[in-house]
């Protein structure tokens, strides 16, 4: 496993956070980019350090789709009712 690898644990603690916290959209929301999700998920009781490029593939893992996957900080279609964002 590198350094940059999650184990099974955290992978599935990442991934329960987003399917608990973001909830899907219509249209994309510039307030939350993968970055700022990111963030958001590591301040969480259950969060740790994770990279942009981690949170991404996550999302993805979890059934969202970028918005435009050439941008370094993705935009996502994440609803602003979110438990997890506020």
């Amino acid at each position: 496993m590198s350094e940059y690898e999650l184990s099974d644990i955290e992978r599935k603690t990442l991934d329960n956070w987003i399917l608990l916290n973001i909830l899907p959209q219509k249209g994309p929301n510039k307030n939350y980019t993968s970055y700022a999700l990111k963030v958001l998920f590591e301040q969480a009781p259950e969060g740790f350090f994770i990279t942009n490029k981690q949170f991404k593939e996550a999302m993805v893992r979890c059934n969202f789709v970028p918005v435009n996957k050439n941008k370094l900080n993705w935009d996502f279609r994440v609803s602003l009712k979110s438990p997890g964002p506020k």
